[in-house]
């Protein structure tokens, strides 16, 4: 039986903060090495394991890629953030950051159990630890895993999308993490709910983005399955099948998609697909 690649609690339990990731940046693109001398702590001006999340962060977004001889290096798209949004004020960049989340198995792999499996518009935390416990052993084929690890993964995880009570106005709102702002999920005291998320002007770029990570040039899928079926928009982005069909009609106006819908086909044929960081490059030109 094929042994199945998996990483559960990378982020030492803590999740990212405002800031984090362009301090990593910078830090990262002005020495290489930055994480090789006290795990990057004090360079980044932060305790050893806030240092390890901060690089595992970094990696898991696809900002960085790890050099076994010269340490950590900016990937195309680290380099494009620098250039393009160097303090990640965009939300555009943050919708880019998390769906790269969502599709890293390997290294995040109950953030991608959780959008492709857990489906609930409405739940508390146990029906998350429930399902993921589930899903999570039968995605690495019964292998043993940590239980405390996946309980402190779902930990991090709604904290990361959802704020839990702290105002604008509280001194720790620095320890909120930048994806609250997405929308995605608003805490009500003990149970949480999905929201619909507003993806603004730049929708139909976030919704390619999504569709390159299921195809490549020339591939096709189907309108329904790519708004509903598992990693598909609606579970990723939470938008509605308004947002969802507008975003399809921009992108086949640009010429980016194909939509035929002849004998009740009802497919998506990717025309421009090109490497996601050709992609990357061309929607912060268009934005």
């Amino acid at each position: 039986m094929e042994k199945i690649k998996y990483k559960l609690k990378g982020h030492e339990t803590f999740c990212i903060r405002e800031g984090w990731l362009a301090k990593g940046i910078h830090a990262v693109n002005q020495d290489p090495s930055v994480f090789k001398k006290n795990y990057g702590a004090d360079a980044l001006g932060v305790g050893s394991n806030m240092a390890k999340a901060i690089r595992y962060w970094l990696k898991t977004f696809g900002l960085t890629e790890e050099k076994t001889k010269k340490g950590v290096a900016l990937s195309e798209f680290g380099k494009l953030i620098l250039q393009r949004d160097p303090y990640f004020e965009q939300l555009l960049t943050l919708w880019l950051l998390h769906i790269n989340l969502c599709f890293h198995q390997e290294l995040c792999t109950s953030w991608y159990l959780f959008f492709k499996k857990f489906h609930l518009d409405e739940f508390v935390r146990e029906d998350v630890e429930n399902q993921l416990e589930k899903e999570l052993s039968e995605y690495i084929n019964q292998q043993e895993f940590s239980k405390r690890s996946l309980h402190d993964d779902i930990t991090v995880l709604l904290q990361m999308y959802a704020k839990e009570g702290i105002t604008v106005t509280d001194p720790e709102e620095k320890k909120i993490c930048p994806f609250t702002r997405l929308g995605m999920i608003r805490k009500q005291q003990e149970s949480y709910k999905r929201t619909e998320a507003d993806l603004g002007e730049f929708g139909k770029y976030i919704v390619w983005y999504v569709l390159c990570h299921h195809l490549r040039e020339g591939d096709g899928i189907n309108i329904e399955d790519f708004y509903t079926g598992e990693l598909g928009v609606k579970s990723i982005l939470g938008i509605g099948r308004g947002a969802y069909q507008e975003s399809l009609d921009g992108l086949e106006r640009l010429g980016i998609i194909d939509i035929n819908r002849t004998a009740g086909l009802d497919m998506i044929y990717l025309k421009r697909g090109k490497k996601k960081a050709e992609v990357l490059k061309e929607i912060y030109k268009n934005v």
